[in-house]
């Protein structure tokens, strides 16, 4: 197992995760976080990627969930030899742990079976690992309504709060990232498909910008493109910004200008 990060650029990404993952609830498919990632990737990268979306919806990640009766199969410990080592990927993306949080599954025996995915990832490729954390979810209502759906609303906030770390803690200990999406996505609502549990389109959108980030600010390879172009047009302080601003800030800054250096 390596102990240093791809630094990017990446050509081939699997995603292992849930219904959100797959991309449920974007009202287009260029809104679903996977594809607002891989197209921000795109953009600053000149190799071609090709994304492989092999989350399953109502996926849980082992037998051992409670949930895994009712769940649709297989379990990603199951699949995941298949879908995240066979297919040689360079970047793996693995959002689980909303439906085993869902179902009651204990933090240990989640832990210790997420860890297990990584460790065996790691030992088969090179590929950068990322883990996406617990998504906001609204208690009570549609898919998180007890009355309606018992066996997969079993969890609270603080349950929440707690598997989160847990999915933070395993990506420090093996190396990995982590994108923590109960911060990006803030506790609103609004983020929320009306069933409570999936994301709409500005959650989506959000998740994927999280993800991008993450990965471009640890991967140095990402930035190739950049500088690349900043040195083929001497892109400069001189012949950039001013979008959308007006004669008299112009004539401002070009007066202020030769102070600074600069030859406009």
């Amino acid at each position: 197992m390596s102990l240093t990060r791809p630094t990017g650029p990446f050509r081939r990404m699997a995603v292992l995760g849930d219904s959100i993952a797959y991309g449920m609830c974007a009202a287009r498919p260029e809104r679903e976080w996977v594809q607002v990632a891989a197209s921000l990737l795109r953009q600053f990268q000149d190799e071609p990627l090709r994304v492989m979306n092999r989350a399953l919806p109502a996926g849980v990640i082992s037998p051992r969930c409670p949930g895994y009766e009712e769940s649709a199969k297989p379990s990603l410990i199951e699949h995941h030899h298949r879908h995240a080592i066979e297919t040689a990927p360079d970047i793996i993306i693995i959002a689980e742990g909303l439906n085993d949080m869902r179902s009651g599954m204990p933090i240990k025996a989640f832990t210790e079976d997420l860890e297990t995915i990584v460790i065996d990832i790691q030992r088969e490729t090179q590929a950068l690992v990322v883990l996406v954390g617990i998504y906001h979810q609204k208690f009570g209502c549609g898919a998180n309504d007890p009355s309606e759906l018992p066996i997969w609303t079993q969890w609270n906030h603080d349950l929440a709060w707690l598997y989160n770390e847990a999915i933070s803690r395993t990506a420090t200990k093996h190396n990995a990232l982590f994108v923590d999406a109960l911060a990006v996505l803030g506790g609103a609502n609004w983020v929320l498909n009306p069933d409570c549990c999936h994301l709409n389109d500005l959650g989506h959108v959000l998740i994927g910008n999280a993800l991008f980030q993450a990965i471009a600010t640890a991967c140095p390879g990402m930035a190739a493109k950049t500088l690349k172009n900043i040195e083929a047009d001497e892109i400069s302080v001189a012949n950039t910004g001013g979008a959308d601003t007006n004669e008299q800030i112009q004539a401002w800054w070009h007066a202020a200008a030769a102070r600074f250096g600069v030859e406009l």
